[in-house]
């Protein structure tokens, strides 16, 4: 899979490439670019790359020009330090929408999207299949805990949500019973829980979309949620990731 960056920041275009290339090796980033004008040129070439990761302020006007004045047809994954523009991206041909710093198991589930949109449409079936399983490792069906001395498995159609205290990561089931596990929270998040149903709200809480029971403005930007089982802690989704909770909520 081929792949072009468009960023005016060298540095964050160069880690970008590198976490790119941790997901998967085999994609290729076939060229990188840093404004609006480069963009266009490009695009009115009709060189081919299957996926654009776009940076929204670019060094001579913001991105969102690209598409008033050329016709682009390649999937595309925004990137960008501000939320305000999330709509917008969502109006066009925008696969995701990351916020940096770029978080490696959201540029990974923005891959996995990609992948999985495209699966149908491409001739090169088996080539695309060996991407998909390479990006979508199996995901933990069962986790293992510990009750007293004895151990059980816990489903994870039962898991409510993940819950952080320092270095310990609490299970916490739907019928509210709390298990110590020996994941990470990070590990969780971009290895074993389908992006699609769990998500990390903040760096305290990964929960299943099936917990919320409700959901709020909050101060400065953010949500509030209610969860069940009811947490003693204020569950708030961190002001940088409000635009990509909602349009999980909506995918």
């Amino acid at each position: 899979m081929d792949v072009l960056i468009v960023e005016d920041e060298p540095l964050a275009s160069e880690r970008l490439t590198e976490m790119i290339a941790q997901c998967d090796d085999s994609i290729r980033v076939c060229d990188t670019l840093d404004t609006v004008e480069d963009c266009v040129e490009f695009f009115a070439k009709r060189n081919p790359v299957d996926l654009v990761f776009l940076d929204i302020q670019l060094s001579d006007g913001i991105s969102f020009e690209i598409f008033n004045r050329i016709e682009v047809d390649t999937p595309v994954v925004f990137t960008t330090a501000y939320d305000q523009y999330a709509l917008q991206a969502f109006k066009v041909n925008s696969i995701d929408y990351l916020l940096k710093p770029i978080d490696p198991g959201e540029l990974k589930a923005a891959l996995q999207r990609f992948v999985r949109q495209q699966i149908r449409p491409v001739t090169d079936y088996r080539l695309l299949q060996q991407m998909h399983a390479r990006l979508n490792p199996p995901y933990q069906s069962r986790f293992l805990v510990k009750s007293g001395n004895h151990y059980h498995a816990i489903v994870q159609n039962d898991v409510a949500y993940f819950q952080a205290d320092g270095k310990i990561v609490y299970l916490v089931t739907k019928a509210a019973k709390r298990y110590v596990i020996d994941y990470t929270m990070e590990r969780l998040e971009q290895d074993l829980l389908p992006p699609e149903i769990f998500f990390r709200v903040n760096r305290s809480f990964m929960i299943n979309v099936d917990s919320i029971q409700g959901i709020q403005n909050y101060a400065n930007g953010r949500l509030k949620l209610t969860l069940q089982p009811v947490t003693e802690q204020d569950v708030v989704v961190s002001r940088e990731k409000v635009a990509f909770f909602k349009a999980w909520l909506n995918s």
